[in-house]
């Protein structure tokens, strides 16, 4: 064979292995030798095999024997099964794991575990929403702005309508009845685009038997999934209005009913002094009915209290002197106690008219609030709390992130990040099972807890990774700190899983527009840190 049919020979070879179109022809001297024949049919099933991967149609028969060709035909099964896999996880599947595509398959199984981490965060924040929402004590309701329709509802409302939870969901607010007028609706609705929101409105509902109820009502428009919605707030001032009207009527018949009410109810006038306390203010703040006449607003609430009822009053007193209806009142107030501690009060002022509609003074009505308080507060802390580590969550710990960016951005001052991984984890969780893992989570946790100061924020960023904030430290310090945890993890026997490490991944402020910035390069540190042999720190 000679240099120009070799040349042929490359050349052909060449475009059938190079070129998107095969545009040579098989060498005339080629042509009938069968081996030849051979393999430029191989090459070519191997051209169309993977043009075929390669757009996706994992469904290509792949003709053809051999060594090549077998492994083709294995990569385009465990590409097939890695879609199936795939498939199963965007459905909820979490179980899936891929052992056959090398480093791929950690950077999979990884994406798993994060992804069935975030869902649960979402589900759990969810949750406390929704605990929170029903936890709401006055009837809550988010509706449709144009018709009426009921998006949401919390308990407090079924219970003040009267309706079923199905007729509820079955109907409007028009359709339910519940304003006394369509006009009523429309005027609240108008009186809402004014600002975007209202407080403390009176307004009138009917329940399901047609009964009257007195109310004051905050609504605001929020925005869910592009969508404007009314969420309303109706407190229920029925026995209010009852009261003040028991009090026109019948001065005797008012003490008769306040001094057997379990919440304080009081009378005040223009001045700022009691005229009246019911003489449940005793088990309330220890103080007696005579003691509490004689003190002074100062002395009835907590300065930071004091100075939101004395605002309230002052609008509702202007408008009086205005000749204007007195501004209903309702705030959650701190009050000092006879013992030394204080009390949470949510108080609802209203004003008293004579038979001639004349304003008297001001009747309220104080309750003990102070376990919802206390909810409220732990509703919170779960709502920020990994359950696990009882660090911050990943909730928190974004919230955190874009406050100390933004204090940065002010200030010119910079802060640091350490990101944290611990090495091998998988293989602990494989060796020892899950509930051993999350043993060594805790101790992780223990062990970052003790070792930062006061005001560096530690927090769970997801599956064994962990962050830490670190308000103006520069990055020599952030590199020391986290080097001390390093040997403090190194040096510390775990409980049955043993001698465990971790990798440290360092980063500061550089001006960054967002958290994701500088995780990234935290995380580029920390890959560094695995890189370089793990149980080490880096830093970019």
């Amino acid at each position: 064979m000679g240099n120009k049919d070799v040349n042929n020979l490359i050349k052909y070879i060449k475009a059938i292995i190079f070129d998107v179109r095969i545009k040579e022809d098989i060498p005339e001297e080629f042509a009938e030798d069968n081996d030849f024949l051979e393999i430029d049919q191989t090459i070519k099933t191997l051209r169309e095999s993977v043009r075929a991967i390669g757009i996706g149609d994992l469904l290509y028969n792949i003709k053809g024997k051999g060594y090549i060709v077998g492994t083709l035909k294995n990569l385009q099964a465990s590409l097939k099964t890695l879609k199936w896999q795939t498939k199963a996880v965007a459905s909820g599947d979490f179980s899936q794991s891929v052992d056959f595509l090398g480093e791929f398959s950690d950077a999979f199984n990884s994406m798993t575990r994060k992804l069935e981490a975030s869902i649960e965060e979402v589900k759990d924040s969810k949750e406390y929403f929704e605990m929170l929402f029903q936890a709401i004590p006055d009837p809550t309701i988010i509706t449709s702005i144009d018709n009426g329709d009921i998006f949401e509802y919390n308990e407090a409302f079924v219970d003040i309508t009267g309706y079923t939870k199905e007729e509820i969901e079955s109907k409007n607010t028009d359709e339910l009845n519940f304003y006394i007028s369509q006009g009523q609706r429309e005027y609240l609705i108008l009186e809402l685009r004014k600002n975007g929101f209202f407080k403390n409105m009176e307004a009138v509902f009917q329940n399901k038997n047609k009964e009257q109820i007195n109310a004051i009502v905050s609504s605001k428009f929020i925005n869910i999934k592009g969508t404007t919605y009314i969420l309303s707030v109706i407190r229920d001032i029925t026995h209010l209005k009852e009261i003040e009207k028991r009090l026109r009527e019948s001065e005797e018949r008012h003490r008769l009913l306040a001094d057997n009410a379990s919440d304080v109810i009081w009378t005040m006038d223009l001045e700022g002094k009691f005229t009246y306390i019911s003489p449940s203010v005793e088990k309330l703040r220890g103080y007696s009915v005579e003691e509490v006449l004689k003190q002074s607003q100062e002395e009835v609430l907590c300065p930071s209290s004091l100075i939101h009822m004395k605002q309230g009053l002052e609008n509702a007193i202007k408008s009086v002197q205005n000749n204007q209806p007195f501004k209903d009142f309702r705030g959650e107030l701190e009050q000092p106690c006879k013992d030394g501690s204080t009390v949470w009060t949510e108080v609802t002022v209203s004003g008293m008219y004579n038979e001639e509609g004349g304003f008297i003074g001001m009747l309220g009505v104080t309750r003990n609030i102070t376990k919802r308080k206390k909810m409220e507060k732990e509703i919170i802390k779960l709502s920020i709390t990994d359950k696990l580590t009882q660090l911050y969550n990943r909730l928190k710990l974004d919230e955190t992130f874009e406050n100390e960016l933004a204090r940065s951005r002010i200030s010119k001052k910079t802060f640091s990040i350490i990101l944290l991984d611990i090495d091998h984890f998988k293989l602990v969780n494989d060796t020892f099972g899950h509930q051993v893992g999350d043993t060594v989570l805790v101790e992780i946790a223990n062990i970052l807890k003790n070792n930062v100061g006061s005001t560096d924020v530690i927090g769970r960023w997801g599956g064994e990774e962990f962050l830490i904030i670190l308000p103006e430290v520069e990055g020599k310090g952030g590199k020391l700190l986290a080097e001390k945890l390093r040997a403090k993890i190194d040096h510390n026997n775990f409980m049955i899983a043993g001698h465990l490490t971790s990798s440290f991944g360092v980063a500061v402020y550089k001006d960054d527009i967002s958290p994701a910035s500088m995780v990234s390069r935290a995380d580029e540190a920390l890959y560094k840190a695995k890189e370089n042999g793990r149980n080490r720190v880096e830093f970019l």
